[in-house]
């Protein structure tokens, strides 16, 4: 009976420890990304369009920080935590300069193609080229988890851990819209209750990603 009573202890503090990781990766990981926090604050989602380039450029510092949620949500999975800080700051650390310059190549490539998405449908209407930028905008963004789960893991060069990622969301389209079904929990669970997921959404959506993806990455190891 007692052992058992103690069993249980154990379970709940297991489960304690593992929120609390979940609570402290996700704070600081808005900690990281303060300048988009305070442009959505101060300016508002409404006027992103209007100041696209502002926004882009206060979403560098999402690069490095995704990449170390992912790292700690991959140490998290492969049970092999030290510490909430300890996790984030590695995972954060390790390769910042790589990390921040390919999040602000992916960020470049995003205002070109959005430039030229509403130069080819509103300036000067020529569909075929509107409908190419489109589509690359669209895999510039859907190859972000790919990217940074990739750079959070690996000691690649940017160009080929960007081509890795290119190649996964073309070959595994299946990960690829669990990726995106992924976000998308995380954006219907902000809308329905939005003061509890700003707590976690973000170490959530990281370990959403890692535990989808563990295939993929073992498969690349065995490689």
């Amino acid at each position: 009976m007692v052992m058992g009573e103690l069993f249980n202890i154990e379970k709940v503090l297991g489960f304690c420890e593992k929120v609390c990781y979940f609570f402290i990766v996700n704070l600081l990981f808005l900690v990281s990304n303060i300048p988009v926090l305070l442009f959505l604050l101060f300016i508002g989602t409404a006027q992103i369009r209007e100041c696209l380039p502002l926004f882009l450029l206060c979403l560098v510092p999402m690069a490095p920080a995704l990449s170390a949620v992912m790292y700690a949500m991959n140490r998290l999975i492969s049970g092999t935590e030290t510490g909430a800080l300890r996790d984030y700051w590695k995972g954060y650390s390790s390769g910042f300069l790589q990390k921040a310059g390919m999040g602000a190549v992916q960020l470049l490539l995003i205002l070109m193609f959005w430039t030229n998405i509403e130069f080819f449908s509103i300036q000067i209407r020529i569909l075929p080229l509107a409908v190419i930028f489109v589509i690359l905008f669209v895999l510039t963004v859907l190859v972000t988890p790919n990217l940074y789960m990739l750079a959070s893991r690996y000691e690649m060069s940017s160009l080929q851990t960007a081509k890795t990622a290119a190649v996964l969301l073309i070959a595994k389209p299946v990960l690829t819209l669990g990726n995106l079904a992924a976000f998308g929990f995380m954006l219907a669970v902000f809308e329905i209750a939005a003061g509890t997921a700003v707590l976690f959404m973000g170490s959530v959506y990281g370990f959403l990603v890692m535990f989808m993806n563990q295939g993929v990455m073992r498969e690349l190891e065995s490689k």
